[in-house]
């Protein structure tokens, strides 16, 4: 597949604005807590993102660029967003890092990080949903990239902060990955059905993914498997020891990532464009 550069960056991003968006919310709850692994993961991922992005580019001076066309690029909105967001989660680790600023500039840095992330989650969504490519198009990739974000940012955050959340009921992030992946598998039914009554490159789309059905299947099963062995531990605060709660999410956190990243590469490898790409 030669489009590694873009699943990298894709996943690794939205990873790291759900894992921002998780901290900012439970930091609200939680004043007390600092979740600085959490805010490094975050920005190393972003950093990873944007470096795919730029290979995939060829050349980081194009993505500089593309800036030009922010008034008719999803492109360039792209990649201004995804390099605000990167700026902001950096910052706010290496304030953590080095124990510097205060509380307030860190409550500004996480909401404008957490709000700059959905917005260049919907920049990516958008920029692949009016690319030629039929298997792309429709609300399926804007619900397959948001799932991605929260659900995947909510395991891994809590993951990453599984000793400061030990004690604190974990009910809101059990809901709200089942949640995620409950819509996000109700997306995509329809959509693989609708997909073989369009034209052409549609069907040759769908023929890729009933050749790759065992694949899909095994996503599903890691995305759903994961989601529902995560809100098990979750609901069950008193009858479960830390340690086996502790592995139960573990495992299910491995599970989840393994399943969505997959769901990412199939994104990918079934793409058939009708004569242009991306623009």
């Amino acid at each position: 597949m030669h489009e590694s550069a873009l699943l990298i960056f894709s996943f690794c991003m939205q990873t790291a604005i759900g894992i921002m968006i998780f901290t900012t919310l439970t930091k609200q709850l939680h004043q007390d807590k600092e979740f600085k692994l959490a805010a490094t993961v975050a920005a190393v991922l972003s950093i990873i993102g944007v470096a795919a992005s730029l290979s995939h580019l060829g050349r980081p001076m194009s993505a500089l660029n593309s800036l030009g066309n922010l008034g008719s690029s999803w492109l360039s909105r792209e990649v201004l967003s995804a390099g605000t967001f990167m700026g902001i989660a950096v910052v706010y680790a290496l304030l953590h890092y080095y124990k510097a600023g205060g509380e307030s500039l860190k409550t500004a840095l996480r909401w404008a990080g957490s709000a700059v992330g959905l917005i260049t989650v919907f920049s990516m969504s958008k920029l692949y949903t009016t690319a030629s490519v039929p298997v792309w198009q429709g609300i399926n990739t804007f619900v397959d990239f948001y799932a991605t974000t929260l659900a995947v940012g909510a395991l891994v955050f809590l993951v990453l902060s599984l000793k400061e959340l030990q004690d604190v009921d974990k009910r809101i992030y059990g809901f709200s990955v089942l949640a995620a992946v409950v819509i996000q598998a109700a997306a995509a039914v329809p959509f693989a059905i609708g997909l073989g009554l369009e034209g052409m490159a549609a069907q040759a789309s769908a023929e890729i993914l009933r050749s790759m059905s065992t694949v899909i299947g095994l996503k599903w099963l890691l995305i759903l498997g994961g989601a529902g062995l995560f809100l098990w531990p979750s609901l069950q605060v008193a009858s479960v020891k830390a340690q086996s709660a502790s592995t139960i999410i573990y495992a299910a956190g491995v599970a989840l990532v393994c399943g969505q990243f997959i769901g990412r590469y199939v994104f990918y490898a079934a793409m058939i464009t009708m004569n242009i790409g991306l623009t």
